[in-house]
């Protein structure tokens, strides 16, 4: 079956995104591995919701190693570490005018794409859901925020998604700033994954703790002042804007860097903090708490 759309990963983010653009009317094809692509074939793409349980069957699905050719539009939601290993398993089948939506937390696997491919093809995604995996193939999304920025200047590839995703409840749209909508993502998510991961409270309570807010909000203002240096405007008082988003969580809300700390699972350190850092350090900007995160969390 032959879709305009292909899904690498079927974690939080994938699963979240492949049921609303089967919801939408734009079926993608889901590739996976595993325990996962077994589940899709077998039973089918599970979400759940307030303990609600959606089933998505059939799935058009396939292994990683039986795609001879990638859809048009390839959506890239694995975590940031398998990146540089999957350009190489893939860039042999991948055709020129196939555009690459980097969805992943932070610039990393973006910067990895361009380098590949070339900035013309890599696009830069900026998903907000809070969503995780209770096991291959059933995905638990948090109620709330559901949104989903794409660049503008790609508009007569990513309509189709676009509309399909509206369609399916999602706030999405093509926008003329992503790389700001990028850097506003960073001055949520980095001091959330921090903060969240060091108290083990989630989004809720970080909200009422003065304390894990102070440092929240230092967190943030480093990561406005790289920004600003990038020349990309920020909010004048980035602590606020940041802890603004943070309310339209769900309060019981972890980050997916936490959840992976917790569990001693491979995490996304390099990924969120080393294309900050190397920014800064590009424009000489001080950035003692990421600094200092950094080095804690890198291996």
């Amino acid at each position: 079956m032959e879709s305009a759309i292909d899904l690498i990963g079927v974690g939080g983010a994938g699963g979240f995104l492949a049921s609303s653009l089967y919801r939408g009317g734009l079926p993608p094809r889901i590739i996976s591995r595993g325990a996962a692509l077994q589940q899709l074939r077998n039973v089918g793409l599970t979400i759940v919701i307030d303990d609600k349980r959606s089933l998505y069957s059939p799935i058009n699905c396939s292994a990683l190693d039986d795609v001879q050719q990638f859809a048009p539009i390839l959506l890239l939601t694995t975590k940031s570490y398998d990146i540089p290993a999957l350009l190489d398993e893939i860039a042999p089948r991948i055709a020129a005018d196939t555009l690459l939506v980097c969805v992943q937390n932070g610039f990393a696997a973006y910067d990895a794409v361009s380098s590949t491919f070339g900035s013309e093809r890599a696009v830069m995604g900026v998903l907000y859901i809070g969503a995780s995996i209770l096991s291959p193939g059933v995905i638990d999304v948090k109620p709330g925020i559901a949104q989903f920025f794409l660049p503008r200047t790609h508009r007569t590839a990513l309509q189709a998604m676009v509309n399909a995703l509206e369609n399916a409840g999602v706030e999405a749209a093509l926008v003329d700033d992503i790389e700001r909508r990028m850097w506003m993502k960073q001055l949520f998510l980095v001091p959330f994954a921090i903060v969240n991961t060091e108290t083990r409270q989630p989004v809720g309570r970080l909200r009422e703790d003065p304390q894990a807010r102070a440092r929240w909000g230092a967190i943030a203002e480093e990561i406005a002042a790289i920004a600003r240096a990038c020349g990309v405007m920020m909010p004048p008082d980035a602590a606020a804007a940041s802890l603004l988003v943070a309310e339209r969580f769900d309060p019981q809300a972890d980050s997916s860097f936490a959840r992976d700390v917790w569990a001693k699972r491979p995490h996304e350190a390099e990924a969120l903090f080393e294309p900050l850092l190397r920014r800064a350090n590009q424009y000489d900007i001080s950035c003692p708490l990421l600094q200092q995160t950094y080095e804690y969390y890198a291996e």
